[in-house]
């Protein structure tokens, strides 16, 4: 399974275009702890959502799930360790803060 490193972000996002409804892909990421992630490009139905992205906390019973607007939101979350409180200010506004930290 791949590591969500520079590099798998990149190449992802430069081939979003190519996505079908219905595939999707499994990376590793650490959120704290270790995540096994899956991206999927959704079915048209769930416009104007068109990812969701489901995880699995390694070594636990954890799971989480989210849909998305665009890929590029999908992994901000995952580097923004999943915050979703608006009191707690993320640390990347956009995914390319997070591609220039990660050289």
């Amino acid at each position: 399974m791949e590591k969500m490193t520079k590099e798998y972000v990149l190449r992802t996002l430069r081939e979003e275009h190519l996505w079908k409804p219905g595939e999707a892909d499994t990376f590793e990421a650490t959120v704290y702890q270790k995540w096994e992630f899956t991206l999927k490009r959704e079915e048209k139905h769930y416009l104007p959502y068109k990812y969701s992205l489901t995880g699995k906390k390694i070594g636990t019973l954890e799971t989480w799930a989210r849909r998305y607007r665009s890929m590029e939101e999908a992994f901000l979350h995952i580097v923004n360790r999943l915050n979703e409180n608006a009191v707690v200010k993320n640390k990347y506004t956009y995914i390319e803060d997070w591609l220039l930290e990660n050289k």
